[in-house]
Order: structure tokens, then C-alpha cells, then sequence
């Protein structure tokens, strides 16, 4: 029998029947990952109007994200899809541990998921620091503290982050890059191969 390739594990030709029943796993992977795809969609329309400055960023906010066409849907939409996704993920972890469905041969996979849920919080968060006002400039003041207190490699972070050794304007554009592109990309990946995984390893309990 030919080995299946990358894609032949994301999506077979054959599935077991009880692998698509809905109460086998809720849809609650699936469901997070149609939220992160509505969060690229709506993200990228926003990103035609947020200028990461402390001007444009008062400027998006206090005009409902400028005149783009439905903006107020656009905004909203990926603020709820943020807040459901990082709901769903929290759901789907319950459900892994409940069904023990994290024990080998998925266990690679089950850190897989923990680094996936992680991004989700972390771009969370550096989504609501692109407001920029004085909360999230403190919460961005206490991101860089605790990249700070790492051992070693703290400071060489906290200064990536802030853009120096303190607050300052670069470092609300260091946010934004992370939260439109690397952290998007990287979830990304780690999706795709998430996926994989739960092809390639089969059910727990399962020999490799």
C-alpha cells in the first residue's frame, strides 16, 4: 500500500463512520478554526484603516474603525470571533482530557494543541493592546515585564517587544506586526500540522 502524503492525512479518502458523528468531538477544533479564519477575513478589511500610531490607533477607535464600508460589522465581528474562538479552544482542551483522547500515540499532538491555544490568548491580547489607550499600554508595560524576568534572553525580548528598554510608540507597532502577521502565520502552521497529527496517529490507545 502507497504511504499517504501530507494531504491524504488531512483529509482521506476513508473515514471511520464514528469519527463523524457530531458527539464524537462536538465540532469544537473545527468550529475554533472557521473563527480563525473569519478573524483573518475580517482582520484584513480592518487592517485597510488601522494605522499602528497612538493618533490612528484614538482615530480607528474613537470612529468606529473610519469610513470603511460596514465597518461597525467588520469590528465587531472580529472582536466576538476573537472572544469565541478562545472559548471554543477552552471547550475543545475540556473535552480532550475528559475523553483522554491527549494519551499516546497524541501526546506530540496534545502539545501541538497546548502551543495552539497559547498563540490564541497571545493574540488575544495583542489585539486588545492595539487600542492603546492607558489600560492596554499598562498591559503591554506588564508583557514586557514578564519577557523582562526570562532568564537569560528576558532582555533581548522585552527590548523586541517594546521597541528599547521602556514603553514607547515603536512598540505599539511591534504589536501590531505581531498580531497581523507572525502570530497569524505561526497559528497557521501549527493548525495545518495539528490537523495532520490527528490523521497520523490515529485513536489514543492505538498502535503507530
Amino acid at each position: 500500500m502507497a504511504r499517504q502524503g501530507f494531504w491524504e492525512h488531512l483529509h482521506p479518502p476513508v473515514i471511520p463512520a464514528e469519527r463523524l458523528r457530531w458527539r464524537h468531538t462536538f465540532c469544537l477544533g473545527g468550529a475554533a478554526f472557521l473563527l480563525f479564519l473569519s478573524l483573518c477575513a475580517s482582520g484584513v478589511v480592518l487592517m485597510f484603516q488601522y494605522t499602528p500610531t497612538p493618533e490612528g490607533a484614538a482615530a480607528f477607535f474613537q470612529a468606529e474603525a473610519g469610513a470603511l464600508p460596514f465597518a461597525w460589522f467588520f469590528r465587531r465581528l472580529h472582536y466576538l470571533a476573537g472572544q469565541a474562538m478562545v472559548v471554543a479552544l477552552l471547550l475543545h482542551l475540556g473535552r480532550v482530557l475528559a475523553s483522554g483522547a491527549y494519551l499516546p500515540p497524541r501526546a506530540v499532538n496534545w502539545l501541538i494543541g497546548l502551543g495552539l491555544l497559547l498563540l490564541t490568548l497571545a493574540l488575544d491580547l495583542s489585539g486588545y493592546i492595539l487600542r492603546w489607550d492607558g489600560a492596554t499600554q499598562a498591559a503591554a508595560t506588564v508583557v514586557g515585564g514578564l519577557l523582562g524576568a526570562m532568564p537569560g534572553v528576558g532582555g533581548l525580548f522585552q527590548r523586541l517587544i517594546l521597541g528599547g528598554d521602556t514603553l514607547g510608540e515603536t512598540a505599539l507597532l511591534r504589536f501590531y506586526v505581531l498580531h497581523c502577521l507572525a502570530l497569524p502565520g505561526l497559528t497557521l502552521v501549527l493548525c495545518l500540522l495539528h490537523f495532520w497529527r490527528i490523521r497520523k496517529d490515529g485513536r489514543p490507545g492505538a498502535g503507530l
